[in-house]
């Protein structure tokens, strides 16, 4: 965010009760801000409503830029965390009070299909992209790839070297004795990133092996927080809390210095490379859109240069497209050389089975 305009026009006040609505199924829609137009005024311009997670940010100059570019004014909605507004949508599908969904990933992508949530759309900038982006099954021609990260586990190397001990490089190595009680990971059923390390414990231990693995992870201590802010932000050492090791991602090294204003000039945690899974975000044309043809041009922005190129120090994630890297990321996060990739179609086919098979070895 390089300014607080766009942080204050994010929807509050009445449109603040459409998430609320929108997780209840309601279907009226409010305005964020801005005053009626004077009596001779010009009719007041357009509007395209993009459903998001909270912690979405947007770049005022990007923002301005996509208004300047449609004519329309363009709203951020924000409906919790990315479980949570995607289940507010599949509640209120058909009639969403937005015109894009943004935030869905590989992880989820399948529930996508329910409902009818999403309308026939995918910009023409989406072609180009590698085919391994793609969301899987049906919702492959439905949703568009905007950005990538990857889950890692992040260590405090400041912690390690205090306590003379050697970081961990492997899944395997979370699991023996001189990491116990070191580790917080998320909940999967409740967290995206939770959930995107769970399934790459599946791949790299397969079916019939990672709940052996979740045992022993249990067995060696692991807390499960309900959400990445509580587990990075109050058990992690960096933060304060008691624990060196978290399952966050690639891209919060460089995030720990831009945002310490200063304080630090370089990363206090490490990426451990060999836990890395990767995760891809997703964006789509909501049914029952009030601007649909806003909701097509805004999408086909999300593609776009100007939007590519902010989404690394706005977000903290990489972008699809080819445009470059900042400085901080090609520094502290570059891409990881061999992440695991997950299974799209067994995600589609087994994830709610496999999540209540977590829950009845972690809880």
């Amino acid at each position: 965010m390089k300014g607080t305009t766009w942080r204050a026009r994010r929807v509050t006040g009445a449109a603040g009760t459409l998430v609320a609505a929108a997780l209840l199924g309601a279907t009226a829609v409010g305005c964020s801000s801005g005053e009626e137009p004077a009596e001779g005024d010009d009719a007041a311009p357009e509007v395209v409503r993009l459903l998001t997670y909270d912690s979405f940010a947007l770049d005022d100059e990007v923002a301005a830029a996509f208004e300047e570019a449609s004519g329309a004014r363009l709203e951020v909605i924000p409906a919790g965390d990315s479980g949570a507004m995607l289940a507010g949508a599949l509640l209120s599908a058909r009639d969403p009070g937005a015109d894009v969904i943004f935030g869905i990933d590989n992880t989820s992508a399948s529930k996508a299909a329910e409902a009818d949530l999403l309308a026939d759309h995918r910009p023409d900038a989406a072609e180009t992209l590698p085919a391994e982006l793609a969301a899987p099954g049906e919702v492959g021609d439905l949703l568009t790839p905007i950005d990538t990260s990857e889950v890692c586990i992040n260590a405090d190397e400041a912690w390690f070297e205090e306590h003379s001990q050697e970081l961990p490089e492997t899944f395997e190595d979370l699991v023996s004795e001189p990491y116990r009680d070191l580790l917080v990971v998320e909940n999967p059923v409740n967290s995206s990133p939770g959930l995107a390390f769970m399934l790459g414990s599946i791949e790299v231990f397969g079916p019939e092996g990672w709940t052996d693995y979740w045992d022993s992870l249990r067995e060696n201590g692991v807390r499960v927080a309900p959400s990445w802010d509580d587990a990075y932000y109050n058990d992690y050492t960096v933060n304060g809390g008691e624990r060196p090791l978290v399952v966050s991602y690639a891209s919060s090294p460089p995030a720990e210095v831009v945002f310490s204003e200063g304080a630090r000039s370089e990363p206090a945690s490490v990426v451990l490379e060999g836990t890395c899974v990767t995760q891809v975000e997703y964006a789509g044309l909501l049914a029952g859109a009030e601007n649909p043809a806003g909701g097509r041009e805004l999408l086909e922005f999300m593609l776009g240069e100007q939007w590519q190129s902010a989404v690394a120090l706005s977000n903290f994630v990489y972008p699809v497209t080819g445009v470059e890297l900042p400085e901080e990321f090609q520094q502290w996060a570059p891409r990881p050389d061999d992440p695991i990739t997950l299974d799209a179609e067994a995600v589609a086919r087994e994830r709610d089975d496999w999540l209540e098979t977590w829950r009845s070895v972690m809880e």
